[in-house]
């Protein structure tokens, strides 16, 4: 399977949804992983790290759509993503499908198969967790103000 990181292009986001030790163990086991250029600069992974684990680095995202058979992002597609897609192509990204209906619309007329990223995880979302005790903490910071 052709796996594929791709590089968040939301405003601020500088997460990446794979650092080079998960791309060594997907390589490890017979996969080949493409990395999108800087896909891991906003999180302190180079392009050059990527590249020591075995990923390929692939300059645009149209390269990346249009090789990869599972392609993986930290947020959710953007408008310039939807036609990029293809039937049955493995895409994991987060969707929140009730905020998003025209991304919902293109994953369907694509056929692709897309995995919500905030429903496979025991809290329901990576973030759920972290997000939840934040709040409690602010709550108590603005009973205690």
């Amino acid at each position: 399977m052709v796996f594929g990181i791709l590089k968040d292009i939301k405003e601020g986001e500088n997460r990446v949804i794979c650092t080079p030790v998960e791309v060594a163990s997907i390589v490890a086991a017979g996969h080949t992983v493409l990395a999108q250029r800087d896909c891991g600069v906003g999180s302190g992974f180079s392009n050059e790290k990527y590249e020591a684990a075995g990923a390929e680095i692939v300059d645009t995202m149209e390269e990346m759509y249009a090789r990869c058979d599972f392609l993986a992002k930290v947020k959710e597609l953007f408008p310039c993503e939807y036609d990029l897609l293809r039937e049955d192509q493995l895409v994991y990204c987060c969707i929140h499908p009730a905020g998003h209906p025209e991304e919902v619309d293109a994953i369907l007329k694509s056929k692709c198969i897309a995995l919500t990223a905030e429903d496979s995880h025991r809290y329901g979302s990576p973030n759920c967790e972290a997000a939840g005790k934040q709040g409690a903490l602010f709550g108590l910071e603005s009973m205690l103000t």
